[in-house]
């Protein structure tokens, strides 16, 4: 039940993520058309805040999948007992650094909503809200790898191999 949840969650900030690429988009296509007509239109500082929330918010989804680039030199070296402690090394790790800058990441938009600081260019956007979309996709990826590390710990294959290798061919 949790984990169908956590996966819709996921899925969810993907589908987020790719909404924050299309935005990007829009916005250059903005920009071009605004030339053609003879007008300006800044929307440089608009479109580095959709990358920021599409990066960060894409971060569990692509996790879970396979998606990230991940090396397995070592892990693959051993067998059994060793790579499932090294696997679980990693996740550890992971989760520490994950919840780390989660946590860092929460209280710096929260002291920036709390002194109602703007951004520096023509927009004057509060920066509390793209932000917090870089705060939300970190505590993402940060449950994101604590499921997967549940499944290690059980002795299953965690989804982000399993995934990978139905793409592999």
């Amino acid at each position: 039940m949790l984990r169908a949840i956590a996966h819709k969650l996921y899925l969810v900030c993907g589908y987020a993520a790719g909404a924050f690429l299309a935005a990007i988009a829009v916005a250059t296509l903005s920009q071009i058309v605004a030339r053609q007509m003879g007008r300006a239109v800044e929307m440089t500082e608009l479109s580095g805040f959709c990358m920021a929330a599409s990066t960060f918010l894409g971060l569990a989804y692509t996790f879970v999948n396979g998606g990230h680039v991940r090396v397995e030199i070592v892990a693959q070296l051993t067998g059994g007992k060793i790579k499932r402690g090294v696997e679980l090394w990693c996740c550890a790790t992971g989760i520490v650094i994950t919840a780390f800058a989660a946590f860092q990441m929460a209280k710096f938009t929260l002291e920036t909503w709390r002194i109602n600081e703007l951004s520096p260019g023509l927009l004057a956007i509060p920066m509390w809200i793209p932000q917090s979309g870089i705060a939300f996709g970190l505590a993402v990826m940060c449950i994101g790898i604590i499921e997967q590390t549940t499944l290690v710990l059980a002795g299953h294959r965690p989804d982000y191999e399993t995934n990978t290798d139905s793409t592999a061919e």
